[in-house]
């Protein structure tokens, strides 16, 4: 909670909106659900990035966008999907024991549901997508598989999927980067 205090723009908008230090909470939708506002999400993929992948070329912005796609900010998920970034169990699972993203232990599901713990597996994943098969990928190709699976992509039809991302990448940053990346250096 500290870190997200420390994070200039969460504690604008904390300030603003009458919280006190070590007394935040979530807010809630009309459904009693919590979520995290666009600024805490970014904040908490900042953070994350910062902390665990300084030496990857992932944007926040682009985490960001896929939370919205994903979960709708959700911190339980949407659906079938864990978390703020739809990271199931069993993937964060194999990329914890297999793949060396260590950083967050996770016992259960319900661990997916913390928003640090999901951003990260989010993160590693992405990390994981962006060089899968060992070729860098276009960033469409990497929203897709993360969206879909990897096994899952027709390049040919863009599809609702990347679309929703464009469309989501723009309350985080301009898209106008985006198009004009060719390879997956924002991600």
């Amino acid at each position: 909670m500290a870190e997200m205090w420390n994070h200039e723009d969460v504690a604008r908008e904390w300030t603003k909106t009458g919280e006190k230090r070590g007394k935040v909470r979530f807010s809630l939708d009309d459904k009693k659900r919590p979520y995290l506002s666009r600024v805490e999400l970014k904040a908490v993929a900042d953070i994350v990035l910062t902390k665990h992948f300084n030496t990857k070329p992932i944007k926040a912005s682009v985490l960001g966008a896929l939370a919205e796609v994903i979960s709708l900010r959700f911190l339980n998920g949407v659906g079938p999907r864990t978390g703020i970034m739809g990271i199931d169990y069993s993937t964060a699972s194999w990329l914890y024991k297999e793949m060396g993203f260590k950083a967050y232990t996770i016992h259960s599901a319900d661990d997916l549901s913390m928003p640090f713990v999901s951003m990260y597996f989010g993160a590693a994943y992405l990390v994981w997508l962006v060089e899968y098969e060992g070729r860098s990928r276009t960033p469409e190709f990497v929203v897709q598989a993360y969206i879909l699976g990897p096994k899952n992509v027709n390049l040919e039809d863009s599809g609702p999927q990347w679309l929703k991302f464009e469309e989501a990448l723009g309350k985080y940053e301009d898209t106008k980067k985006l198009k004009d990346q060719g390879s997956c250096t924002i991600m």
